[in-house]
């Protein structure tokens, strides 16, 4: 039985007979993003000149989730709030524990001198903090989406027992204003313990409304694509002329460069509706392509383990140092003390693909691997216990 829940929450795919294509193809494009974007002036770009990956790459994925709520959820809150802790915190936990055994036996070779194991790091800092063991710090986005998916339900129940009809709208507006709020905070230096807790909870709250929202009205979303990017660039050079470029954010530490509280969420819907345009016209490629919908079915483990993908990429590398005449200008310093040092071969940033490549291919069979195993001792158990 425990077994069987471990399997389960390792798992990303969610299966559904009424498969939206389109969505596979954005969530295969949010977290090549996301790879990319941990991939320090890489100098690949798919249009981040115009839509920084930073300002929505995470922010879509909230989107996407506020799309897929439903309202049956509230029949039993629950019921709902336990399968978010299957799908959502059980694997964090699962993951933090293989990163802190890992760093432990790493640490006795030199790695991360930094990194404390403790009780405190394994259990309280996924929460508050979320790079507790530098190569899973991908994780920290899980609490807040969470946090996301337990008070959207909640407020929602609530206002239902009031006899209180939601005007989704509205709702959107009242999300969005929470969002300024938190953006207002983490300006105003409040960015530390719950503060950052806090307002990486706000910051993503309207993306979730918003989708939700956009699944109310999506049969109105019928503009040509002409006039859709048309005016969906002439938006965009028009903050670029006004700010000198286009807005950013860092969620991670609710660092909004101090820009207008409302700014980040302008910066942040208008790389969705790129993208997600995008995906659309994209998603017959994604309705036939195994490897889209692979990456797609597989994004949590992605995000969790692409640095642990770039770091055993890097031990290739280190490999090829030591007893070769190949990669001599490798950093072994960097390569023991930080994730964010990459070896490119010839100094030139395009070898960054082989870790964008290997980060995402790395992930995914990293969590088959486990899978089987623990699908092995599944086999093993039951044949005994018979």
């Amino acid at each position: 039985m425990c077994i069987n829940v471990y399997i389960m929450c390792l798992s990303d795919k969610i299966s559904t007979n009424n498969v939206k294509y389109e969505f596979k193809m954005l969530y295969a494009i949010g977290i090549t993003l996301i790879v990319i974007g941990h991939c320090k002036d890489s100098g690949i770009s798919f249009f981040s000149d115009f839509f920084p990956y930073y300002s929505f790459h995470l922010a879509l994925f909230v989107f996407a989730s506020g799309y897929f709520y439903n309202q049956k959820y509230e029949q039993s809150v629950k019921d709902f709030l336990i399968k978010k802790i299957k799908r959502l915190i059980i694997p964090l936990y699962i993951w933090n524990i293989f990163y802190a055994i890992l760093l432990h036996i790493i640490k006795h070779f030199g790695f991360f001198g930094g990194v404390h194991i403790t009780l405190k790091s394994i259990f309280w800092l996924p929460i508050t903090n979320g790079h507790q063991f530098i190569l899973n710090l991908g994780g920290w986005f899980v609490i807040p989406l969470f946090m996301i998916h337990v008070i959207n339900i909640l407020i929602r129940k609530l206002l239902f027992k009031l006899n209180i009809k939601i005007n989704e709208f509205l709702y959107f507006i009242f999300c969005l204003l929470l969002g300024c709020l938190g953006v207002f905070l983490s300006n105003s230096g409040y960015k530390e313990g719950f503060y950052l807790v806090l307002e990486r909870f706000l910051y993503f709250l309207p993306f979730y409304s918003l989708g939700f929202l956009y699944k109310k009205y999506e049969k109105y979303d019928k503009m040509n694509n002409l006039a859709y990017f048309g005016i969906i660039f002439f938006i965009t050079l028009l903050i670029i002329y006004y700010w000198g470029g286009m807005p950013t954010c860092i969620p991670s530490w609710a660092d909004f460069h101090g820009y207008f509280p409302l700014v980040p969420f302008i910066s942040g819907i208008i790389g969705i509706a790129f993208w997600f345009r995008i995906s659309k016209i994209l998603s017959p490629i994604a309705a036939k392509s195994k490897y889209i919908n692979i990456i797609a079915d597989n994004t949590y483990t992605i995000m969790i383990n692409h640095l642990l993908g770039f770091k055993v990429l890097d031990t290739c590398f280190a490999i090829l140092h030591k007893y070769t005449t190949l990669c001599a200008n490798f950093d072994i310093h960097l390569y023991k003390t930080t994730v964010w040092g990459y070896y490119l071969i010839h100094n030139k940033s395009q070898f960054i693909i082989l870790y964008i490549i290997f980060g995402i291919v790395f992930s995914i069979a990293l969590k088959n691997f486990i899978l089987k195993i623990i699908d092995f001792i599944k086999n093993c158990t039951s044949k005994f216990s018979r």
